[in-house]
């Protein structure tokens, strides 16, 4: 049944337009098969997780009544449920297909995966969220995190300096990251100037943390190395694209269902959060089919 299930993925996959008919693209990587066990862990734990939180109602209310998690974090857990859900599923269809096809593009978009299960759950680890299975949000964070390390580290720098992309992919996606770093680092900056100057604590702190500290500064790197045309960024392009889709992607929905929990996010900000969504979506597209492998 696997094999059957694992044909028919790829036959969809090879008509699809993440993975058009063209030639594979296949870098050496040192550590893959660490990385599909450690992402297939993340996978199932993420998703029992995530299928927890919709079955069991008292695996946030019972910390709601605490006072240490506020009704208003509740619209961001349930979108990152949901997208946890749809991430898994499609981290297992993923795995499946890289051991038939040992295409890197596929290797890139697992990863990247995992670096929203970075995030998500690092937010869930640094604001405390001491649900019955916080235990369980620590080590997802942790074999995210690892898995990031020995994924990013494993491509073999000279299959890598054989990756081509068009100028105008390269520029666009330039363009697009610069515009979150300053979108995204003024806002925050912005916002964190009252808790400073009050010396308060603000609901969201695991966000700025990891956005200000982690996030935007990679993003800048990435912004460099791609103007310096060092191909190794071109890994870390496909990371930050699809990390940056699935995320924004969840922040989207969160947005949208707050009004049921009695919060409401500014106008302008659910537009950005859909328009960064919709292009990143976009940019990733345009990203595995024009990623190639030079053989000269």
């Amino acid at each position: 049944m696997t094999d059957i299930f694992s044909k028919l993925f790829c036959k969809i996959a090879g008509k699809s337009i993440l993975l058009p008919k063209i030639s594979i693209v296949n870098i050496e990587h040192k550590n893959s098969k660490g990385v599909l066990i450690i992402s297939l862990l993340v996978a199932v734990l993420s998703a029992c997780c995530a299928i927890l939180g919709f079955w069991d109602k008292n695996l946030y209310g019972s910390v709601i009544e605490t006072g240490v998690f506020k009704m208003a974090f509740m619209p961001g857990t349930i979108s990152q449920d949901i997208v946890s859900i749809v991430s898994s599923i499609s981290m297992m269809c993923l795995i499946v297909l890289y051991i038939k096809s040992k295409d890197s593009r596929v290797l890139i978009s697992i990863i990247g995966l995992l670096s929203f299960y970075f995030y998500g759950y690092g937010t869930y680890v640094i604001s405390a969220l001491f649900t019955s299975v916080y235990l369980v949000y620590m080590l997802i964070f942790t074999l995210s995190l690892f898995g990031l390390i020995i994924g990013i580290s494993g491509f073999c720098s000279d299959s890598v300096k054989n990756l081509h992309l068009p100028k105008w992919v390269i520029i666009s996606n330039i363009i697009f990251l610069a515009i979150i770093v300053f979108i995204f680092t003024s806002k925050w900056t912005i916002d964190l100037i009252p808790y400073t100057k009050s010396h308060t604590v603000p609901d969201f702190y695991a966000i700025y943390i990891l956005d200000l500290c982690v996030i935007l500064p990679c993003f800048m790197v990435i912004i460099y190395l791609l103007i310096k045309n060092i191909q190794f960024a071109y890994i870390l392009l496909g990371v930050a694209l699809l990390k940056t889709f699935t995320l924004i992607l969840s922040v989207s929905i969160g947005s949208l269902i707050a009004p049921a929990y009695g919060t409401q996010d500014e106008a302008g900000m659910i537009v950005t959060y859909c328009a960064v969504t919709l292009i990143s979506m976009v940019l990733f597209t345009l990203y595995c089919r024009n990623l190639r492998q030079s053989n000269f």
